[in-house]
């Protein structure tokens, strides 16, 4: 196994996963055991805003997984770490190719959190349709699921609510249990489609080199730029709130100082 951050050279002959989801979902983990890689990873590498490859052979093939940072509400920073990562070509000018997408949810959340909803509305958008029969939703941390029923209901609500969508469009759902045999499994059903055929690229990637857009103008900076100004809106608000309770404070220098941040 070796990490291949910085020296990653793209191979036609390579097959391409990329892993996604939130924060603290399991990702790392996943790649650990199919790396046979046991070291911890500390906070600051959990945050990590990097993508980083780690290539192994695996059946006669390189196979590069690709560690993706997670997104937060407005992290264009991020997109465009993931984009530049993504319009890479090979020696012949071609576009890298992902053979497959593993995006990871852990089982022992009972509810939909509001960081893991905004990720997979982003990896709905930079991802697109065209993928979806080589995505595998993979619910990680079985292992430490304590109450099996409840569990099952979790599991229940992703596959009938959260990921109708995508199941609809070909996604596949399995267990991940922690082990090297179960996360070798999930990679080999991929494996078993075989390299992928041109033209099923990314959303994000035909937006970007085929039709030639800028990052903000693509689905997932719209994505971005709408949740911002939802943001600042909010901020706003709360701001002219503020600014009126004061005023009945009978505090004008104050009021004027927030009337001034509300425009």
């Amino acid at each position: 196994m070796s990490r291949d951050k910085d020296r990653f050279r793209p191979d036609p002959d390579d097959f391409v996963i990329l892993v996604m989801g939130p924060t603290g979902s399991g990702k790392s983990n996943f790649i650990n055991k199919l790396t046979g890689n046991t070291e911890r990873r500390t906070a600051s590498d959990l945050e990590s805003q990097d993508v980083t490859p780690y290539s192994i052979s695996y059946q006669g093939l390189r196979v590069v997984l690709v560690d993706t940072p997670s997104f937060d509400d407005t992290d264009s920073e991020i997109l465009r770490v993931i984009a530049e990562w993504l319009i890479q070509k090979y020696p012949d000018g071609t576009l890298i190719k992902i053979a497959g997408i593993i995006y990871a949810h852990r089982i022992t959340d009972d509810r939909m959190s509001g960081s893991a909803y905004r990720n997979l509305q982003m990896f709905g958008r930079l991802c697109g349709s065209v993928p979806l029969p080589r995505t595998r939703l993979i619910t990680t941390m079985w292992d430490q699921a304590k109450d099996q029923a409840a569990t099952l209901r979790r599991e229940t609500q992703l596959k009938d609510e959260f990921w109708r969508a995508l199941i609809d469009g070909g996604a596949t759902v399995h267990r991940s249990y922690n082990t090297p045999n179960s996360a070798q499994e999930i990679v080999g059903s991929l494996l078993r489609m075989g390299h992928i055929e041109d033209g099923e690229e990314l959303l994000l990637q035909e937006e970007l080199v085929e039709q030639q857009k800028r990052l903000n103008e693509t689905e997932a900076g719209k994505l971005i730029y709408h949740r911002l100004q939802n943001l600042l809106a909010d901020q706003r608000k709360m701001l002219k709130d503020l600014a009126e309770e004061t005023k009945q404070q009978n505090n004008p220098d104050l009021v004027k100082s927030l009337r001034a941040e509300v425009r």
